[in-house]
């Protein structure tokens, strides 16, 4: 999961919050309790000359020595954590953030997000990037794991689909790749959850200097934020949540969570976009539940693949001009009424799709294994393949024959990665639940009515457990809106926040912005 008022708002709100109803009637396995606090550590921060050409200039670059495994800090076993830190003028602290996933790396966002931060920010705060366990120049290192070998379990291209079938198949798939991994890192897979990363954030605070955080959490972020804020409450200054993950962070909760969340941003998309794409969005999906799209290059489109993409596209309002272009071609392409106009059409949706296949692709080569040892570490319950198949018949009567597919296409899923993995083997799960924390500044939370990947009431949920919490909702399929939307209703009280601490006013709507076409940035 990595990034990217009006009445309408309200209304795609009120539609999120019904529509998640409709995969009750399954329950999970509920999260085994937190192990105990960790021992004490000294951590030891190692400065390095930095690679040639790094950006921002003047970047810092260190290794942060930490403890294997937090639980037995001090057996001799440790690991390291890459770091860059960018200081400010005034030195009022540190800023820092983590940009999703599970495997999103902050030191590869930091150029990029650093150009974004406002100038009274920077001049502020150091700002600190860092990658998380087993991401870029972190340690622990994974070898021999053959995720990116695998071929993605696909249903049946047309026709019905037995789910408990396509679970149970894709349950026996996944199952031996994890164990193989599992079983060829013994020293990397089991230390990598989130209960291990938030006491590394806390480690880097303090080899740093700071007494608390100023911390920004991007999609699976939010998961480490809220960790953080339950366990080391006292050592956050301001506390922004971006694109959240839910309060109950369960695999199965999360992964049923999608469906209906799907149908929101199909619905969001035409009204902010293209009204005139949601006819042509029926009229694909019909097309394709009965026909595979054979392309100019040689691949093909079906209704699973173009799902798939399709999502992806709607996380970012900057592409929504290639979202256009998808299904205006795409739909030309079906209903052409010459072989050359269709094979016009279709080559242009080719070359979309062999797009967002790379992209897609290069997620699950590079982030595979790190996703999948950090969510099932995270959250330690298990649904069954018949769970699954239950949710899937459920969701698809009420949502649709494509949208089951949003429960779990492997890996770079909530309920499809841990098939094969037994909690015990694995990191301590993290806090969890709707208890409520009050922080001694509230957290402020940017939610999306149409988030494609993180559902507007995942937020709101997390918000609620929050005493005193400020929610700013924009009207969009944005993830992740601050400083990656243009809407200054965001950005501004946001930004004072962080300068400030001065909390938005509650419940604050802020209307849709158009992002600059990417080619003109």
């Amino acid at each position: 999961m990595k990034f990217q008022g009006t009445t309408g708002s309200l209304f795609a709100v009120a539609c999120a919050t019904a529509l998640l109803a409709g995969v009750a009637g399954v329950v999970a396995p509920a999260a085994p309790a937190v192990a105990p606090a960790a021992q004490s550590f000294e951590p030891t921060l190692s400065y390095y000359k930095c690679p040639p050409k790094s950006l921002p200039a003047g970047v810092q670059c260190a290794k942060l020595t930490v403890p294997l495994d937090w639980q037995t800090p001090n057996d001799g076993r440790t690991t390291t954590i890459d770091v860059r830190v960018m200081r400010s003028k005034a030195g009022k602290g540190g800023f820092t953030f983590n940009p999703g996933g599970p495997g999103g790396s902050g030191i590869e966002s930091l150029p990029w997000v650093y150009s974004l931060l406002p100038d009274e920010v920077v001049s502020q705060f150091d700002f600190v990037a860092w990658d998380p366990r087993g991401v870029g120049g972190s340690g622990p290192k994974f070898t021999g794991c053959q995720y990116g070998n695998m071929v993605t379990p696909y249903p049946p291209a047309t026709g019905p689909v037995d789910w408990q079938v396509y679970w149970q198949q894709t349950a026996d798939q996944v199952a031996a790749i994890n164990t193989a991994c599992l079983a060829a890192n013994p020293d990397s897979a089991p230390y990598l959850g989130t209960w291990q990363v938030i006491r590394d954030l806390d480690a880097l605070r303090a080899a740093l200097g700071y007494s608390a955080w100023n911390f920004w959490g991007m999609s699976y972020g939010t998961r480490i934020g809220n960790a953080y804020a339950r366990t080391f409450p006292n050592r956050l200054r301001a506390l922004i949540m971006d694109g959240s993950l839910p309060a109950e962070d369960t695999t199965y909760g999360l992964a049923t969570s999608f469906p209906p969340n799907a149908w929101v941003s199909l619905q969001l998309f035409p009204a902010l976009a293209a009204p005139a794409a949601a006819r042509k969005i029926t009229v694909i999906e019909e097309y394709l539940n009965g026909t595979v799209v054979a392309l100019p290059d040689g691949t093909e489109l079906t209704r699973w693949n173009w799902t798939e993409q399709f999502r992806a596209l709607l996380a970012s309002q900057r592409q929504y001009p290639v979202a256009v272009a998808f299904v205006n071609n795409l739909y030309a392409g079906i209903t052409a009424a010459t072989p050359a106009e269709r094979t016009k059409r279709l080559e242009v949706v080719a070359n979309i799709s062999k797009q967002l296949r790379a992209s897609l692709s290069e997620q699950m080569t590079d982030t595979a294994a790190v996703f999948v040892f950090v969510e099932c570490a995270d959250a330690h319950d298990r649904p069954t393949p018949s769970q699954l198949a239950a949710a899937s018949e459920s969701v698809e009567r009420n949502y649709g024959a494509t949208r089951p597919y949003s429960i779990g296409n492997y890996p770079d899923s909530y309920t499809a990665a841990c098939f094969g993995l037994a909690p015990e083997d694995l990191s301590p799960a993290i806090p969890t639940g709707s208890s409520t924390i009050a922080l001694k500044t509230p957290p402020v939370f940017v939610l999306s009515t149409g988030d494609a990947a993180t559902p507007w009431i995942w937020g709101r949920s997390l918000a609620n457990t929050f005493a005193r919490s400020r929610t700013i909702t924009y009207y969009s399929t944005q993830h992740v809106s601050y400083l990656f939307s243009p809407s200054t209703c965001v950005n501004t009280p946001v930004t004072e926040y962080l300068l400030t601490l001065k909390l938005p006013a509650p419940n604050r709507l802020c209307a849709y912005v158009p992002s600059a076409p990417v080619a003109q940035r």
